[in-house]
């Protein structure tokens, strides 16, 4: 089975082309605020490096935020058109969830600075269950990690991806146009029109 990992949700974006779950190559690249412009090129350059057409693609595996509001629709974007247009699975996961699979600790925090004192935050116990996925101000996550001492997990980590796929394989089929950004919070612009 060959797999697309996508993540735009930052200004890293991640594409990783993978057969049977393990990487046959990927491309990580600090690209800020030119997703649109590269994102599709680098999945048509790992395709070519593996001599594998579109088409040869069985499912992708997009993180769907949250993070940079206009970089996850980008990538989002991008996934649903090609699992609709190639009839192939897709998946969605958050970035936050994402973040600490392939980790091992009674609990697990994912955190994203949201600038300003703010996180995106999302809080799991071992099995990556969900306990907390929520915007909030640093003070409101230094309690957490009070509570439930966690394993802290930060957006320079690396994802495991290999984890990643393998973790999706227990997740069901979405719809292409079920597939949606997850902000967890409306952008600035939208928050001082509402």
């Amino acid at each position: 089975m060959i797999s697309l990992f996508m993540d735009t949700s930052l200004s890293d974006v991640s594409i990783a082309l993978l057969r049977d779950g393990k990487i046959l190559s990927q491309i990580k690249n600090n690209i800020e605020k030119e997703h649109s412009i590269y994102t599709t090129q680098y999945i048509d350059d790992l395709l070519k490096e593996n001599n594998l057409s579109p088409k040869d693609v069985d499912e992708i595996i997009v993180v769907n935020g949250p993070g940079s509001f206009t970089g996850i629709r980008i990538g989002v974007t991008i996934a649903k058109t090609y699992a609709y247009l190639t009839k192939i699975r897709i998946v969605s996961i958050s970035s936050l969830l994402a973040r600490v699979i392939g980790y091992s600790s009674k609990y697990l925090l994912s955190k994203i600075d949201a600038k300003h004192g703010n996180y995106y935050v999302g809080l799991y116990d071992k099995d990556y269950h969900k306990i907390v996925e929520k915007f909030m101000k640093k003070e409101e996550m230094e309690e957490l990690i009070t509570k439930y001492s966690p394993e802290v997990v930060d957006e320079t980590k690396d994802y495991h991806i290999e984890e990643i796929i393998e973790y999706a394989k227990k997740l069901p089929s979405q719809n292409p146009h079920a597939v949606n950004p997850e902000y967890l919070k409306l952008p600035e612009t939208m928050e001082k029109k509402c």
